[in-house]
């Protein structure tokens, strides 16, 4: 019997491998692909910030630093944040993920590729490994297999408000000529509900891709924002991915199982972002696994273990619902009233992509910023 089977292989579920294994744990990691990395479903944008606060460098994974955004409403107001020093990472994910997993395998975990989870009863895994099935036991079973999760499906069911708290997303690395440092944000009918991006790898090669609700046509959508506003890029294929846009899931951990990652929606709702907070969790994820095996705490705690990551994550999902919630024209008269007020500037010095909860508290206290608290306070 395992100790613990970590169902996915992506970031968060080989960096909490990584730890379990450190700590002396036989952890084994089932991964459904051949190749840990692949395929890439991800625009590969992090903060600078949140990789060091996890100890974690980008090493021969990174691509390309950015220092700030350019935002644009539907109508086409913009706003502009830039600083002098790299506030975010683009990353190639294939060499993220083999980078993560070669320190959890140095550790002694154990990686599984071509290993699919069919059904979980109980500490029941029933496998398809290579093509054949195979039933394992383990004491503690983590889903951290995205966001179409085995395990949620099995331990936790699928609850019916969760269904539409999906963004289907498509992308394409294009050729063009870009400000590589700036990262764009386009709001438009070309990703409703959601938003288009520019991320540079260069300045002439960058991640192009649009969001839209379940239904819609991702792909579509790309091509429209593509030719609507004349970006001049020609794409080389395109690749898509389910993300989870929503609040956090309250219950993550029930009698033997845990969920961590897309899995349980530790994605930020406001950019799709999931990199840096699957990592954070995976932190509390472990922790909480080695006070049970040590301690016999409960693995309830996790719940607990999560809560400051929680509170950042359902500001997002706030944030992001009110912006779903705004008219084109109110959106374009809310860009202006920022700009006038000085929001660039006041973001350059305080922005946090991963913690709004941090400038919010900031904005309180300038005065400057006082006209936009009723919007503020409505996100909130």
């Amino acid at each position: 019997m395992d100790t613990i089977s970590i169902v996915g292989g992506g970031p968060a579920g080989l960096r909490c491998a990584e730890l379990l294994a450190e700590s002396g744990f036989d952890v084994s990691v089932f991964e459904e692909h051949p190749v840990i990395g692949k395929p890439e479903k991800c625009a590969g944008l992090v903060s600078r910030s949140g990789l060091e606060e996890l100890g974690i460098k980008p090493g021969g994974s990174l691509v390309n630093e950015i220092k700030g955004a350019k935002i644009f409403s539907p109508g086409g107001e913009s706003l502009t944040v830039e600083r002098k020093e790299t506030a975010a990472y683009v990353i190639d994910r294939f060499e993220f993920d083999q980078m993560l997993f070669k320190k959890a395998r140095e550790k002694g975990a154990a990686v599984y590729n071509e290993s699919k989870l069919i059904d979980l009863r109980g500490n029941g895994l029933f496998m398809e490994i290579k093509g054949h099935g195979e039933m394992r036991r383990s004491k503690i079973t983590v889903g951290a297999d995205g966001a179409n999760s085995m395990v949620r499906h099995s331990a936790f069911g699928e609850k019916p408000e969760q269904k539409d708290k999906f963004v289907h997303a498509c992308q394409t690395r294009a050729t063009g000529k870009f400000d590589r440092h700036l990262v764009e944000v386009h709001f438009g009918s070309f990703a409703p509900g959601f938003f288009a991006w520019v991320i540079p790898e260069s300045a002439t090669v960058a991640r192009i891709g649009t969001g839209v609700p379940m239904g819609g046509n991702p792909a579509e959508q790309l091509n429209a924002f593509i030719k609507q506003k004349n970006i001049g890029a020609k794409g080389s294929g395109k690749i898509s991915a389910l993300i989870p846009i929503g609040p956090p899931l309250k219950e993550t951990a029930t009698g033997n199982v845990m969920l961590l990652g897309d899995a349980a929606w530790h994605t930020k709702a406001t950019t799709g972002g999931g990199i840096v907070f699957g990592l954070k969790a995976a932190n509390a994820c472990a922790n909480t696994i080695i006070g049970n095996m040590k301690n016999r705490s409960p693995l309830s705690d996790y719940e607990k273990n999560l809560r400051g990551i929680n509170r950042e994550l359902a500001l997002h999902w706030r944030i992001c619902r009110y912006a779903r919630d705004m008219q084109p024209a109110q959106m374009d008269a809310l860009f202006r009233k920022a700009k006038k007020a000085g929001i660039e500037r006041f973001l350059q010095e305080h922005g946090d992509m991963d913690n709004p909860g941090k400038f919010m508290r900031k904005m309180m206290l300038k005065p400057s910023m006082w006209s936009l608290l009723p919007a503020a306070l409505r996100m909130i």
